[in-house]
């Protein structure tokens, strides 16, 4: 949890999810970056946690739209494209994950709740 985000409202959202004070939540978090670190081992040395949860999201039948603040993000986004995973990944991702509890409700959001050109409501990750 070293490499927050240092914008105040992502800020707060880290510090938050890496909060280890619980330790069934630490230890659920932690589980699921594992699983999500071996997947991404197994594709390569070049493939990212952000890689594997874009495909991840791209198995579930979803859209991703990923944000990119610089030429290296942006590739490795579009290197996500190159490769799917495979079932029995979909399936060790889908249980790490069922372990990790909620931790902020739309409610508890430092982020802005609707959108400024458009009006519409919304929850931002």
């Amino acid at each position: 949890a070293t490499n927050l985000p240092t914008t105040a409202a992502r800020k707060s959202l880290g510090k938050k999810l890496f909060d280890t004070s619980n330790g069934e939540d630490a230890a659920a978090l932690t589980k699921l970056l594992d699983t999500m670190g071996t997947i991404a081992a197994a594709h390569g040395p070049e493939v990212s946690l952000s890689q594997v949860a874009l495909n991840w999201t791209r198995a579930k039948g979803t859209i991703p739209i990923p944000g990119a603040r610089n030429l290296r993000q942006a590739k490795q986004n579009i290197d996500c494209l190159k490769w799917n995973l495979t079932p029995t990944e979909i399936a060790m991702l889908d249980e790490a994950s069922s372990q990790v509890h909620s931790f902020l409700s739309p409610d508890q959001s430092p982020l802005p709740k609707k959108d400024i050109n458009t009006g519409l409501q919304m929850f931002d990750s």
